[in-house]
């Protein structure tokens, strides 16, 4: 990987990665300047995308889709394609659209609003976040069986019962506690589906307020905001103190704790042990979201009532379907009330993405194993670094010994750090001669301009910037999912990066 990323067009905008994969979920943002034409959706950057994180970007299979409806079936008005006909009809609920026709056909469901032009960026925003749209495999069988393809992507996959060794692979990381588990769309709507069950538990008993405990990934942060009646958060998931207090006098009107083990993209992790005790006492559901470490590296199941991977990280390593999990605790006092909620509202991955991972997760617990090894040569190299400010990783001061009380294995860490530099950030990040783009979780390593592409419209104004740093952010901060390649030859990049 490395020999080919220094092949000219491998670090072009809009290359898909990985390279020449129709199903890549990450996309080469090789420039700032490219990342700001991203954000502020310029044309001449736009234009050059060949891919990207597809709750993020309409894949080119939706789009052809979305054509043919417009050619063959006539559809001028909002039209969107959605992973089932629950999901269509979920959207139609959630926003009380009274006229509305949903299509389905060979397998593709799409529900089409007339004149509601003014609510389409409202519910494609919803696809985005609750991550109920159609895989790019499914819309590849639907073009094949249309004539529009003639061939479907040549890929390794198990044919032989994927849904049942793709459970069984995740089920033997939690041993004798044999939990429950459902496989969704993408991580998603895993997130989504336990957030809605418990909503819709709570709200019955008068319980409305979700706390957000550190500053989570951004979908994560967007459902609490747009869909919950009222949040509170605590953007450092270490501060069970500001938890406590806040339960002290609210507990009676708290519907849930959503968290991620270790954060995104400061990786911190509070004490589990004495958060478990906390929402105990007070009788609180815990969401933990583990896709920035995943389930072959912690177990924080006896702490929490539900857990949510996205598959499409380390579990895949390849960055080239979306998939993801929700894993259930049968001793917490919700089970009975949730699990056939979320049973009903999951929306189920499609079959040849299921095939895909289950030839891919095999390789799940080697693949960590190694990705650790790399963290911790790299993250020792960055420490000493005069270029580097601060290093974020699970190994650091602030997170380890709480991590170090989760994990399966003594010493392994998550697979992403995250840099604030203390040199210019344009100069180090265009000279980088690494993947740069979003995602994280793959075999090769992939930088991220995290707060640029997770929250733009912080960076871009003074107020925004200054909210940032008084919560840890800087700016600048690049996030790496480090990948499994020789990590003295990443290093070596690395280094020329930084020189004058």
């Amino acid at each position: 990987m490395l020999k080919e990323i220094n092949e000219p067009h491998r670090t072009l905008c809009g290359e898909r990665i990985p390279f020449e994969n129709i199903h890549a979920v990450s996309v080469s943002l090789p420039h700032l300047a490219d990342v700001i034409g991203y954000e502020e959706k310029r044309t001449e950057t736009l234009s050059r995308l060949k891919s990207g994180y597809p709750r993020f970007v309409a894949h080119s299979y939706i789009a052809r889709i979305l054509d043919y409806n417009r050619e063959v079936k006539n559809v001028s008005t909002p039209q969107f394609i959605v992973s089932s006909k629950k999901a269509a009809n979920a959207i139609v609920e959630k926003f009380s659209i009274e006229k509305y026709e949903i299509l389905e056909d060979d397998g593709i469901f799409t529900l089409v609003i007339p004149n509601l032009k003014d609510l389409e960026k409202e519910i494609l925003s919803f696809i985005q976040h609750t991550g109920c749209l159609a895989s790019s495999r499914m819309a590849e069988d639907f073009l094949l069986k249309k004539g529009i393809l003639q061939e479907v992507f040549r890929e390794k996959a198990e044919k032989d019962s994927p849904v049942a060794k793709i459970l069984s692979k995740l089920s033997s990381f939690y041993g004798n506690a044999n939990p429950p588990i459902l496989l969704s769309m993408s991580g998603m709507n895993g997130v989504y589906t336990a957030f809605e069950a418990f909503d819709r538990v709570q709200r019955k008993k008068g319980k409305t307020i979700w706390i957000r405990l550190g500053w989570l990934y951004v979908d994560n942060i967007r459902i609490l905001e747009k869909y919950t009646k009222d949040s509170y958060v605590i953007h450092n998931a270490t501060d069970l103190q500001d938890l406590e207090q806040f339960l002290k006098r609210n507990s009676q009107q708290v519907a849930g704790i959503i968290t991620e083990c270790p954060t995104n993209p400061l990786l911190l992790v509070p004490d589990y042990e004495k958060l478990k005790s906390i929402v105990d006492r007070y009788e609180i559901p815990l969401i933990a979201d583990i896709s920035v470490a995943g389930s072959a590296v912690i177990d924080v199941l006896p702490y929490v009532d539900v857990i949510v991977e996205s598959l499409t990280k380390f579990a895949c390593g390849n960055g080239d379907l979306m998939m993801g999990s929700v894993v259930f605790n049968q001793d917490s006092k919700w089970f009975s009330e949730i699990f056939p909620i979320c049973k009903e509202l999951i929306e189920e991955p499609y079959i040849r993405d299921c095939e895909r991972l289950a030839y891919e997760i095999k390789d799940y617990e080697e693949r960590v194993l190694k990705i650790s090894e790399n963290v911790k040569k790299l993250a020792a190299y960055f420490s000493k670094h005069p270029g580097i400010r601060n290093v974020f990783w699970t190994g650091s001061a602030d997170s380890s010994a709480n991590f170090e009380k989760i994990t399966r294995i003594p010493g392994i860490q998550s697979g992403v750090l995250s840099i604030e530099l203390a040199v210019p950030l344009e100069k180090f990040y265009d000279r980088l001669a690494l993947l740069k783009g979003p995602s994280f979780g793959t075999e090769f390593t992939l930088n991220m301009l995290y707060v640029y592409l997770a929250h733009y419209e912080l960076v871009t104004q003074e107020e925004g910037r200054k909210f940032l740093k008084e919560n840890g952010l800087d700016p600048n901060l690049i996030r790496i999912s480090v990948g499994t390649e020789d990590p003295d030859l990443l290093i070596q990049e690395y280094e020329k990066a930084f020189e004058a």
